[in-house]
């Protein structure tokens, strides 16, 4: 027993690229739904008369529109996740994909600093769903492969 030689590691699961590749696609909608805005609202803000043409209050509202995005995202993302454990990973994931797109769509059609609030907010909280995703790519690895599915995480990330 003392010379016992050590365990062999298990050998690595290979990963279903066809399930992880769409699963990392999807995960594709949150940068893109929270980063899409930044380079036009500062001129959005100041074209729908909110600051009344004062040039210092641009950034507040811009910021104001910003963040109540991820604080709506990070107040919904706990719910996410008990809806995914009841009712399943895929309804919850095409229910959230399906709301950022109308809300994406209303922040478009939205002419109220009110509008663009409701719009981004509702944004960040079907947002929160990114969470079932995790948990769909942990799914779909064992122990042996865990760590590199995971690895390849960031990636629509940086890329959205």
């Amino acid at each position: 027993p003392a010379l016992d030689p050590k365990p062999k590691p298990a050998e690595e699961t290979p990963l279903s690229w066809a399930q992880f590749s769409i699963a990392l696609f999807l995960q594709l909608a949150k940068p893109l739904s929270s980063q899409v805005i930044y380079p036009f609202v500062p001129q959005l803000i100041r074209e729908t008369s909110i600051t009344n043409g004062d040039e210092t209050k641009v950034g507040y509202y811009v910021g104001m529109m910003q963040s109540i995005f991820f604080a709506t995202e990070a107040l919904t993302v706990l719910h996410w996740s008990r809806a995914s454990d009841r009712i399943g990973r895929k309804p919850v994931i095409l229910i959230g994909l399906l709301c950022i797109s109308l809300s994406m769509y209303c922040f478009g059609l939205s002419r109220s600093f009110w509008g663009f609030i409701l719009s981004r907010s509702l944004n960040g909280a079907f947002n929160g769903n990114i969470c079932v995703i995790k948990s769909m790519l942990a799914d779909m690895t064992d122990e042996t492969n865990l760590a590199r599915a995971f690895a390849y995480h960031p990636i629509p990330w940086s890329t959205g």
